[in-house]
């Protein structure tokens, strides 16, 4: 009767690990499926300097809910990091098969930053010409036991607004 608790016990222990580390394994291969799709957009060009709207799309294409961060957002040109989001400690939850949909993250490029990068940015923009840029969103997929760091990086051109 002994032996049999024991491989009654073992047993149960055996399948409690094995059903452990299945979840454990789905839940890194959920936070591994995030997706997120940036757009970004001139809200105004000033003398004092350029204001970039950007908008991210955030797809959870799995069937587990997953919380993250609110994102972070670079904006890149020629490899220099030209301009920040603000942080912001807000969670954000993304219904499984679901998505979540972040506006407006305003983005304030003053004019004398644009004009010692050199890369003609103002000046580009001022004559009507689109800029190539890279977004890069940055956040962070909060699976309960473990927190796992997520970047995106979006390469997309802005256009001048039209009159």
């Amino acid at each position: 009767m002994s032996s049999l608790k024991n491989i009654l016990i073992g047993s149960t222990i055996t399948a409690g690990v094995v059903g452990l580390v299945s979840y454990l394994i789905g839940l890194k291969r959920t936070s591994a499926e995030l997706e997120s799709v940036a757009t970004a957009n001139i809200h105004s060009l000033k003398l004092d300097g350029l204001t970039v709207r950007i908008d991210v799309q955030l797809k959870n294409p799995t069937d587990s809910t997953l919380k993250i961060k609110y994102p972070f957002v670079k904006v890149i040109n020629s490899n220099k990091v030209i301009g920040t989001s603000k942080v912001i400690d807000k969670d954000i939850t993304i219904p499984k098969f679901g998505e979540a949909r972040i506006e407006a993250i305003m983005i304030n490029l003053p004019a004398t930053s644009l004009l010692s990068l050199g890369s003609g940015i103002l000046s580009l923009l001022t004559k009507k010409q689109a800029v190539p840029l890279t977004v890069q969103t940055i956040t962070t997929i909060d699976l309960g036991w473990k927190k796992i760091p997520y970047t995106k990086s979006d390469d997309m051109t802005l256009k001048p607004k039209t009159a």
